[in-house]
């Protein structure tokens, strides 16, 4: 996060400056919900791992084992699956094909990752209002899972579909914090304040060097 604060900047407080750090301030702590999220996944998984392996040795040896796991298996897998996706994202964890990148000038290249940011959260506002869509139909025609335990459909499905809303706002996030690094400092330069830009921004998709992908 940005050690720069009104009180501490130098120059005259103007609504681009309080607006850029307000902006800064959400998108930090978005990106703790996300990190917290993103272990809350990762501990899903190995405790997940544990179970079907113990759930595997209790068959052949003929210990007790709980009914249903595997379709609580797939619920968890399904939400471990779709909440660290905005993790992945913010962290820049995803595999990126960069060949032509690397041909690139700096401001090409800033401009090259917010369409391919813009692509990702027009994928992601899809996906999310058709899954929300189909959660609302699952629980108005009250659907269950056929196998045990009967489980509403509709619960799982919000799961999922919640990994996917997450996704979006960090897309969103992603844009508007670009959009607000690039332009408010300017802005607020032009009012008569002192540089406030943040170099590199954290929030700007990073630039590739080809090594990646």
């Amino acid at each position: 996060m940005s050690t720069i604060s009104p009180s501490t900047h130098t120059g005259p407080n103007t609504p681009a400056l309080y607006l850029l750090l307000a902006i800064r301030s959400v998108s930090g702590k978005a990106d703790t919900l996300y990190k917290y999220l993103g272990y809350l996944c990762g501990l899903e998984i190995l405790l997940l791992g544990f179970f079907i392996t113990y759930q595997v040795v209790a068959r052949n040896l003929d210990w007790p084992h709980a009914p249903g796991t595997d379709v609580m298996s797939g619920y968890i897998l399904g939400m471990a699956a779709t909440w660290g996706l905005a993790y992945t994202l913010r962290s820049d964890a995803n595999v990126r094909i960069d060949v032509l990148l690397p041909l690139m000038g700096p401001r090409v290249r800033v401009a090259a990752d917010f369409v391919a940011v813009m692509g990702l959260a027009f994928l992601a506002f899809i996906v999310t209002w058709k899954m929300w869509g189909d959660v609302i139909n699952s629980y108005q025609l009250n659907q269950y899972s056929n196998d045990y335990p009967r489980t509403p459909l509709f619960f799982p499905k919000a799961l999922v579909a919640a990994g996917y809303s997450l996704l979006l706002m960090a897309t969103l996030q992603m844009l508007l914090s670009t959009l607000a690094e690039t332009l408010l400092p300017t802005i607020h330069k032009l009012m008569g304040g002192a540089d406030i830009s943040r170099q590199p921004a954290n929030d700007a998709p990073p630039p590739t060097d080809g090594r990646r992908g």
